[in-house]
């Protein structure tokens, strides 16, 4: 068997167009196009040494969109035979290189592939982002930061809905518990999960100021724009202090205080948004300590139908050391510059933005 292969290759290599073809699949993957170009051969001759190295396993190809590209396959991983004589062809392929005018019309040949491309972004233009999207689906790069966080962790989504964020969360995280008072949303969360056949999510019905959550449960909780459904904010915020193990964070949206009531009644908020300053005394109150925070970007749309549309912003809560948590209470009571003096005593743990 193994003289056959190598009768094979040898009868393969014994034409000089062949050979010189290969020397430059060993180059660079090339189109049928752009090897007639390099090559000054027919098309129908290129495309018939092409056929032949491909039977002796010398060539590969791969389809890329509606063009085929075609590559030299000489070493011995790639377990068609003949491993010993590949290698050396290989080495005489390296060793030798390619003639002068070959290289020449192959650089000029790139180059304009390179050209190509850039001319195909140049049209493309505003249709890229639609296009990624319409193939990938709007949030596969920021998915991708999900991966920075250690995959062991379990997450708690709080007021998790219909379950929008638990399929990204539950492809990276070891663990994730929806929670939400609604049944219908739970319900509509669980079809969700069937269709990704994700397994990893335990969804559990109950109120936020009291959640079914055993104490030290959970590595991270989510609040995404759902604080300011509730009627107690404060007893919400105990209460995940309460499910997170030590080391624990809460990530946290919320909306920008606003007066838009058409918005409200159509997002059934119980109130309409709530103030930073006010969000950050009630996470001090309940034992956190803001460690950052952001504002998103103002969408500014006034063709929206619920237009003017409120502004979003995001924090990360940490749980305080016990020893600071009755300090951080007082800062809370305190007057603004004596709470700012006083916090600045605590090694720097408050943030006074």
């Amino acid at each position: 068997m193994e003289v056959m292969i190598l009768s094979n290759i040898f009868k393969t290599l014994g034409d000089p167009a062949r050979l010189r073809l290969l020397q430059l699949l060993a180059t660079a993957e090339l189109t049928v196009g752009e090897l007639v170009r390099v090559l000054e051969l027919p098309q129908s001759t290129v495309s018939r040494h092409l056929k032949t190295l491909k039977e002796g396993a010398l060539v590969a190809d791969r389809p890329v969109g509606a063009a085929t590209y075609y590559r030299a396959v000489l070493d011995s991983a790639a377990g068609n035979g003949g491993a010993t004589v590949r290698e050396a062809v290989g080495r005489l392929v390296a060793e030798e290189g390619l003639a002068p005018a070959d290289r020449a019309r192959l650089d000029r040949v790139l180059a304009l592939r390179e050209k190509d491309a850039g001319a195909f972004f140049d049209k493309i233009g505003l249709r890229w982002d639609a296009l990624r999207e319409d193939c990938f689906g709007p949030a596969f790069h920021l998915e991708a930061f999900l991966h920075l966080l250690p995959r062991e962790w379990t997450v708690a989504d709080l007021g998790t809905g219909t379950g929008y964020l638990l399929p990204p969360l539950a492809r990276h995280f070891r663990r994730v518990i929806g929670v939400d008072m609604s049944g219908p949303m739970l319900d509509l969360a669980r079809q969700r999960l069937r269709g990704e056949g994700l397994r990893n999510v335990e969804l559990r019905q109950g109120m936020l100021e009291q959640l079914p959550l055993a104490a030290g449960e959970t590595d991270l909780a989510v609040a995404i724009l759902m604080l300011h459904h509730l009627a107690d904010i404060g007893a919400a915020l105990r209460d995940v202090h309460r499910i997170l193990k030590s080391g624990g964070r809460l990530l946290i949206v919320e909306i920008h205080p606003y007066d838009n009531e058409r918005f409200r009644l159509a997002m059934a908020d119980r109130r309409g948004g709530i103030e930073a300053a006010v969000l950050k005394t009630l996470l001090q109150q309940a034992g956190f300590v803001i460690v950052e925070s952001w504002e998103y970007p103002n969408q500014d749309r006034p063709e929206h139908e619920l237009a003017p549309l409120p502004g979003i912003y995001g924090c990360i809560g940490d749980l305080m050391v016990n020893n600071d948590q009755h300090s951080y209470a007082k800062i809370a009571m305190m007057p603004q510059r004596t709470a700012k003096k006083f916090s600045r005593s605590l090694h720097g743990k408050v943030d006074d933005g």
